[in-house]
């Protein structure tokens, strides 16, 4: 069965780490991640019986195994997404237009440049 993803928040922490909020299926879940093999991987953190916040056991989740492999993996293409894209999806064209300026780049204001082209531009010379 197809899972119902949605991402509310991304956040990286200090520590290189990041923390999520979203839905799966209609059901709210908070992901952090921890560190293996060198790599952040998301895990979904759960309230236990007395109300703290952390990983449970399978058989006491509410989330069964799809949704919390479907959530890791939705999470990770969303953190590689946000390394990549480095801000700058966020600005508008004269706004990349002004950082190319910045960075020494030539030819955005050629005629038929789309913003993407600017974008790429603009992130090859950071």
């Amino acid at each position: 069965m197809a899972k119902q993803l949605e991402l509310l928040s991304l956040t990286a922490l200090a520590n290189g780490h990041f923390q999520a909020t979203g839905t799966v299926n209609g059901k709210a879940f908070f992901a952090k991640t921890t560190t293996w093999k060198g790599e952040p991987i998301f895990k979904v953190q759960e309230s236990n019986s007395e109300g703290e916040r952390g990983l449970l056991r399978m058989k006491n989740s509410r989330f069964d195994r799809g949704e919390r492999i479907s959530v890791a993996r939705f999470l990770k293409a969303a953190r590689i997404k946000a390394q990549e894209n480095d801000g700058l999806d966020s600005l508008t064209l004269k706004e990349l237009r002004a950082k190319a300026k910045e960075l020494g780049v030539r030819g955005t204001h050629r005629k038929g440049i789309t913003k993407a082209e600017v974008r790429e531009l603009v992130k090859a010379a950071a």
